[in-house]
């Protein structure tokens, strides 16, 4: 294993590094939904340092290099790729709450929200944490990231944003050349990451019928379309049509 280490600020002037083990052992309690472990772990941590909490998830990086299985995600992205919403409300309330601004006509919702640089943390292909909870159909993770301030604009290294990849996973197949393939869980399927990605959706929803109700996906592209933050946004596949040749279909 590599020998890594995060730097973590504590106070305005110590810097102190976690190491690989311990950026590992969070990550683990991440991707499985371990809610207690990683509250435990985090606690001892932050006491350790002499850090906050949300300085420790600042710093819980997956540095391990891409040869080894490296995805450069933080503890955001695991949750969000496997739908623990639990785990992942956990992490969010760790953020820090802005002060209510000076002028009283501006303290909208959005002004209350977190606003921390970590909750869009790109990966080694760019995908926020929004971008595999939307990849992967988790509507109820979706809504709690962009409650707190997910950026639903932000666009991978592919060039998609959160939209586009919600439809994409009404596929049957990504194209190989897409980096969006094995995120959220294609390097590690085995471990309780959806696995292709969503890809699957179809396959284990079975036929694809014209009275089947509205599948996850689609109701994750109708919600990030549907509210405020999202105002502006368009639909990046087309929907409703049959790719013959491909053997492609799109519901409802």
């Amino acid at each position: 294993m590599a020998d890594t280490t995060t730097q973590i600020q504590a106070g305005s002037t110590t810097s102190t590094p976690l190491t690989f083990e311990e950026i590992d052992d969070l990550i683990y309690s991440a991707r499985l939904g371990d809610v207690d472990s990683l509250r435990t772990d985090i606690t001892n941590l932050s006491q350790k340092y002499g850090c906050t909490a949300s300085d420790i998830l600042q710093c819980a990086i997956d540095l391990e290099d891409e040869s080894e299985g490296g995805t450069g995600a933080c503890l955001l992205h695991w949750p969000a790729a496997n739908g623990n919403i639990e785990t992942l409300n956990y992490l969010l309330s760790l953020l820090p709450t802005p002060q209510p601004t000076q002028t009283p006509t501006e303290t909208s919702q959005s002004s209350q929200r977190p606003t921390n640089s970590i909750i869009n943390y790109r990966n080694n292909s760019g995908n926020t944490p929004l971008h595999w909870a939307a990849l992967n159909s988790h509507l109820e993770c979706v809504k709690a990231l962009v409650n707190a301030g997910a950026d639903i604009a932000a666009k991978n290294n592919a060039g998609h944003d959160a939209v586009f990849l919600a439809e994409r996973s009404e596929l049957a197949a990504l194209p190989a050349d897409d980096e969006d393939v094995g995120e959220g869980g294609g390097e590690k399927r085995g471990d309780g990451e959806a696995t292709a990605n969503g890809v699957t959706a179809i396959e284990d929803n079975g036929e694809a019928d014209e009275g089947r109700p509205v599948s996850q996906g689609m109701q994750v592209v109708e919600w990030l379309l549907g509210c405020e933050e999202g105002k502006g946004l368009e639909r990046g596949v087309a929907i409703n049509e049959v790719e013959v040749g491909a053997g492609i279909y799109h519901g409802n």
